[in-house]
């Protein structure tokens, strides 16, 4: 998006204005996406293979942020120079110097106020978040198991508290010819299982553009996303529905899965993914720390045996964002159900 408005400035500018797109919804859409998507002190929506880590180019998004007549970037970009300590020339080809050098003084006379909207929702790649007043910010996606750099994570989320990531998408290790090959998801990071989603009958889901979210939906007056993932996983899961929703309220995200199944082989397991200090000791409790925030997911303890794996980092490219380890927490079904439903609730320790 921030090349493609470098082009469309160059034409607006060489045809002073008559050829100009910077008034079409899509246009302002893009580029309103790198400030919808950072949650805050650095961190940002990582879906796929994006970095947990980024920002953004104050300059760039501010000038972005005018041509489409859009307060939030222009906020943002005010935000992240507030964060810079350079105040030297800008690198970069020669068309973004000299329009940064244009714009510099009117971006350092702009007030630095930006707060995450209340709600994002993009029907086409059905990514949606939600936030609330006590600090909640979640993350969560429908889409297909083809999309570009693509992890098999339809139905997937990621919370954060006070803008530090509680449950998470681990990303992508360093790239290699196995990340682009017929070996891609061999790499434990690509899988469903090692997402903040199910394994049902035993069976993750698997890699195609067939294998996908349906009836996706999102109501921003109740901040309900909810979205159908059987879809998502091959026949040998045997699945008929599992509605996987989520609802924000003032102060905890209910997150519930609906299921109908052909056969029941194996018991399900749904997965959770942390970075932080994990304790399981009371039934039907998790809790999670990270940095000194705290939350208290809980679970019907009758319907699950808690397990918690220590997965190592060893590639630079992921221990340099989540350190030596993160934690998956499995909630292993104690019975083979047919149909059921369970809920995990996730309120704040203060």
């Amino acid at each position: 998006a921030g090349k493609m408005y470098d082009y469309l400035q160059m034409l607006s500018d060489g045809t002073g204005g008559k050829v100009s797109v910077f008034d079409q919804p899509i246009i302002k859409n893009m580029g309103e996406y790198i400030a919808r998507s950072y949650v805050g002190n650095g961190w940002v929506v990582n879906f796929a293979d994006a970095s947990a880590k980024g920002g953004g180019d104050a300059d760039l998004i501010f000038r972005y942020g005018k041509a489409v007549e859009s307060p939030l970037m222009m906020n943002y970009a005010a935000y992240l120079k507030s964060l810079s300590d350079k105040d030297g020339i800008p690198s970069g080809d020669p068309f973004r110097l000299f329009q940064t050098l244009l714009s510099r003084e009117e971006l350092e006379g702009m007030s630095a106020d930006y707060q995450a909207p209340g709600y994002s929702w993009y029907p086409e790649t059905e990514f949606c978040y939600m936030t609330n007043k006590n600090g909640f910010f979640v993350a969560t996606k429908g889409g297909y198991n083809n999309e570009s750099h693509n992890h098999n994570d339809a139905g997937t989320f990621s919370l954060y508290l006070n803008t530090t990531p509680i449950f998470i998408d681990a990303g992508v290790g360093t790239y290699t010819r196995q990340t682009f090959s017929s070996e891609r998801y061999s790499i434990w990071t690509m899988q469903s299982n090692y997402h903040n989603l199910p394994m049902v009958n035993g069976v993750p889901q698997q890699f195609g553009s067939e294998f996908r979210a349906t009836d996706v939906h999102f109501d921003s007056r109740r901040m309900y996303f909810s979205a159908n993932i059987a879809t998502a996983y091959p026949v040998e899961a045997n699945v008929k529905k599992w509605v996987r929703s989520y609802q924000l309220g003032k102060s905890s995200l209910k997150i519930e899965d609906s299921f109908s199944l052909d056969k029941a082989d194996k018991p399900n397991q749904v997965n959770f993914l942390t970075w932080g200090k994990v304790d399981v000791s009371v039934p039907g409790v998790v809790t999670v720390e990270v940095n000194g925030e705290k939350v208290r997911m809980t679970y019907n303890k009758s319907a699950f045996t808690p397990n918690v794996e220590t997965i190592r980092l060893d590639d630079p490219r992921l221990s340099n964002v989540w350190g030596e380890q993160v934690c998956r927490i499995s909630l292993n079904a104690n019975k083979q159900l047919l149909s059921g439903s369970y809920t995990y609730t996730i309120t704040t320790i203060k």
